[in-house]
């Protein structure tokens, strides 16, 4: 079966679907693809902890997570199904002293970008999150920063851009179509559809996608793992990170303390799944109980992974690709929950001829050898 559309989007987690909603709402022709009830594990939208934070983030990416972070405290009423979006704030500390002053000198870096992050010494550290040890003695907050839902959050994208006319295809895509020199649509199951240009979000799916085009991508998959403990009284209200530690630490709203920090789990190419690695669990749950004592007190009541899209340089590949045709919006290393709502808006401005300034130091551009 053939048919045409504008735009054919490959991948329905929280960056493919948000640039399918933002695609629909320029009333352009949109055909998503993706397995039936995605986001599903093992992929980055299934498996992420959902932080939501503009600090400590790579200069390239201060545009979108300005305008992201504008976007958050309104996307659950925008989309008329509920993120789960908290502003909790978000709290990077730090626990020696030759590493305050680099940290100043980071705050004061990003809110001359216009990131809203304020330095914060010891006392007012205390006063956000009383619990952690006291070798924390310096920290970075973000009011606004929080947490979300990351399944719920892809779930409401994808289904806000199906209202508005999208069309989701419950296949995973096997070919980028070729002709001419160009990509001109996609082959998914029993399906085949032409589109003007297809936008390649398939998280760490991508390289093969685009590989078996001819087109090699400098991304690599990586699975990390994500900890949770049972449920405790309310203790900890701001996420935190911490400088020096693999360690990313939020308490839901059900009581469950979340860890993460990027921690390796093992993968199996082939077969393209994970595996948890017990001394990941034991140091990733070492290095949360060392900076919440509190958790000494919680046993661990579930562990999972994830495999994402890393790209050499650690930073998304957002702009079109050397095939004509094709346009890429992967490589999120573990940055793309918090930019997706900004993402979605940029890539769909650019596919209508526009040029978002946010998205000029993320173009592939950056990896192509001069002549």
């Amino acid at each position: 079966m053939t048919r045409s559309v504008d735009v054919v989007v490959v991948g329905a987690g929280v960056i493919g679907a948000s640039i399918a909603y933002h695609l629909v709402l320029r009333q352009l022709r949109v055909a998503i693809f993706d397995r039936p009830d995605t986001p599903l594990p093992p992929s980055a939208s299934w498996a992420s902890a959902g932080g939501v934070r503009c600090q400590g983030r790579d200069p390239r990416e201060w545009g979108l997570a300005l305008e992201a972070s504008r976007r958050w405290p309104l996307l659950s009423e925008e989309l008329g199904a509920d993120t789960g979006f908290r502003a909790t704030g978000h709290l990077h500390v730090v626990e020696r002293p030759q590493d305050v002053d680099p940290l100043r000198a980071r705050v004061a870096r990003e809110r001359r970008a216009g990131l809203p992050v304020e330095p914060v010494g010891e006392a007012e550290l205390r006063s956000l999150a009383p619990a952690l040890a006291r070798t924390a003695i310096a920290g970075a907050y973000s009011e606004g920063d929080g947490q979300a839902d990351p399944r719920a959050t892809t779930r409401a994208l994808l289904s806000a851009a199906r209202r508005r006319g999208g069309s989701f295809h419950p296949w995973r895509v096997d070919a980028l179509r070729l002709g001419a020199g160009r990509v001109i649509g996609v082959t998914a199951g029993i399906e085949r559809v032409a589109a003007e240009q297809v936008v390649l979000a398939a998280g760490s799916w991508s390289p093969r996608l685009a590989s078996a085009a001819g087109l090699e991508l400098p991304v690599e998959p990586r699975a990390s793992q994500m900890l949770l403990t049972d449920a405790a009284r309310p203790t900890l209200t701001p996420t935190v990170t911490a400088e020096g530690r693999a360690l990313s630490l939020k308490q839901l709203p059900g009581g469950e303390f979340l860890i993460g920090g990027g921690w390796r789990a093992e993968i199996d190419p082939e077969r393209h799944t994970c595996r948890v690695l017990e001394d990941s669990v034991r140091g990733s749950w070492e290095e949360a109980r060392a900076l919440l004592p509190a958790l000494t007190e919680q046993r661990l009541a579930y562990r999972w992974c994830g495999i994402e899209a890393q790209s050499v340089d650690g930073v998304p590949l957002i702009g079109a690709a050397d095939l004509p045709g094709l346009y890429l919006a992967t490589g999120f290393s573990n940055h793309g929950f918090q930019l997706a709502p900004a993402v979605g808006s940029a890539v769909a401005a650019a596919l209508c001829g526009e040029r978002p300034p946010a998205l000029a130091p993320l173009s592939p551009e950056r990896f192509r050898t001069p002549a």
